[in-house]
């Protein structure tokens, strides 16, 4: 598996998304598909591969001068449980390290807290909703 820049296969990260999210999850499109995913949005897309097919991806931008926050991190559900999650998160993690980043910051799917936490990250918020779903807003600091 490997980790790479999709600025120019957002098709294929939204097509991942909209598996996982819409379809398997529910989200609406109109929530999933935003201005994120427009060129110029400042917003750098990741797809995950094995071999040439993308399997997963996420996306993430600065938010302020030494936070990234990291959004729309997925799995295809074929795919979930080979460690896929770990190496794609340990990859947003040094990619932006190497970009100036201090903490990485995301709301994540309540039923996703435990795989996060083992990433490092910690819960610093309450339980909200998002697109109809509980979430808390986790940090990792880099």
């Amino acid at each position: 598996m490997r980790v790479t820049v999709a600025d120019d296969r957002i098709g294929d990260c939204i097509a991942i998304r909209e598996t996982v999210f819409v379809k398997e999850q529910g989200v609406p499109i109109g929530l999933e598909v935003d201005e994120m995913d427009s060129p110029g949005s400042g917003c750098t897309h990741f797809l995950l591969l094995d071999g040439l097919r993308p399997v997963g991806t996420f996306r993430g931008y600065f938010e302020t001068e030494d936070t990234v926050h990291l959004q729309r991190f997925c799995i295809l559900k074929e795919e979930r449980g080979r460690g896929l999650g770990k190496e794609a998160f340990d990859f947003a993690a040094s990619y932006f390290r190497e970009r100036g980043a201090k903490k990485l910051t995301f709301g994540a799917q309540v039923s996703a807290i435990g795989f996060y936490e083992r990433c490092g990250c910690e819960a610093v918020s309450d339980v909200f909703l998002d697109a109809g779903l509980p979430h808390r807003t986790m940090e990792k600091r880099l």
